[in-house]
């Protein structure tokens, strides 16, 4: 058989089925005797560690929420296969009928970022309800402040501040504040 040349593929997945499309995925070529088609398939997370209330947590964080990455040979056959899984919505870059690569290089600064852990920094920097703020930037600067909602998705806090006597809520980026311990 001749060498075949694997290039790197961004598939298209509903956010949140990644795993499920990958299993579906690898149990199409399995059953076409398609395999070897297919070197990987990757989708670029990481698993990170939280505690909430003295108990920790571990789950994985998609980087890329709804992509898949397939390292393979593309054929008519293998397009059709990877197209007809339920929950794929298509292939991304130029058109649909003709997929365009990904250079190797990206790839390589996605596996760079993932091992560096940048998720799990991220989730190691949050704040926590109760715990005293100081407003670092804005309007409000200088202002301390108590955590009253925590909105780690969108990286966004709701402190209470007081304002001519009255609690005040400001909703503030995790940037524009920080812990009134740290100096």
């Amino acid at each position: 058989m001749e060498s075949v040349e694997y290039k790197w593929y961004i598939l298209q997945a509903y956010a949140g089925y990644e795993q499920k499309v990958k299993s579906l995925i690898e149990e199409q070529l399995r059953l076409k005797k398609l395999e070897e088609l297919v070197d990987e398939i990757f989708i670029p997370s990481e698993e990170v560690t939280t505690k909430k209330r003295g108990k920790t947590r571990k789950s994985n964080v998609t980087y890329f929420p709804g992509y898949i990455l397939l390292r393979m040979h593309l054929t008519d056959e293998l397009w059709h296969v990877l197209r007809d899984i339920p929950r794929v919505s298509g292939f991304v870059g130029s058109d649909q009928k003709n997929p365009q690569p990904v250079p190797e290089s990206e790839l390589t600064d996605i596996r760079q970022q993932i091992e560096s852990g940048i998720k799990q920094k991220e989730i190691d920097s949050t704040f926590s309800i109760g715990q005293t703020v100081i407003v670092i930037e804005g309007p409000f600067a200088e202002f301390n402040g108590v955590i009253d909602a925590v909105d780690r998705e969108h990286n966004k806090l709701t402190v209470l501040v007081s304002i001519f006597g009255r609690a005040t809520p400001l909703e503030l980026d995790f940037d524009k504040v920080r812990l009134e311990s740290q100096d």
